[in-house]
């Protein structure tokens, strides 16, 4: 994984922040369960770093702005029905309001955003890596705006 030690000086930012309220910090210790909801032709190529970082930093609610989840869930079984062109597409965490954060299994497992006010999905990162480095620098980014406010 890509950024550890920044990531882990954003975590630890973000959780000892005076508002913090959230339930972060639970870790994964069986990964193969985490991916018991990814269909079995799929669970090969998970992430390597997305698995990392459940194990090594965790899962929960982060801000309002941020939860992850402690394994990706399909979107289908979310909505309860198949909709077309969103078959491999697992969404592994999401914000209070609208916001989804999926994994794109049949596009390489790129990190993409799932909106209602969205016609599709709109590809955020090729990896996750990059993408929870971004999502916690802005997350931050927030957490301080407030606090200054």
């Amino acid at each position: 994984m890509e950024n550890k030690e920044e990531l882990k000086s954003l975590v630890e930012a973000l959780t000892s922040s005076e508002d913090y309220e959230g339930n972060y910090g639970y870790r994964v210790t069986d990964t193969s369960a985490t991916l018991s909801n990814v269909d079995e032709l799929d669970r090969q190529q998970a992430p390597a770093d997305y698995l990392e970082f459940l194990t090594e930093f965790g899962f929960g609610e982060l801000d309002a702005a941020f939860h992850l989840d402690d394994g990706p869930e399909k979107y289908s079984t979310i909505c309860g029905r198949e909709i077309e062109g969103y078959e491999g597409v697992y969404v592994f965490g999401g914000n209070s309001s609208d916001v989804l954060y999926a994994f794109d299994a049949k596009n390489n497992w790129q990190v993409v955003e799932i909106s209602s006010e969205l016609d599709g999905v709109d590809v955020l990162a090729s990896n996750f890596s990059d993408f929870i480095f971004e999502r916690l620098k802005y997350v931050k980014s927030l957490v301080e705006r407030r606090a200054a406010g």
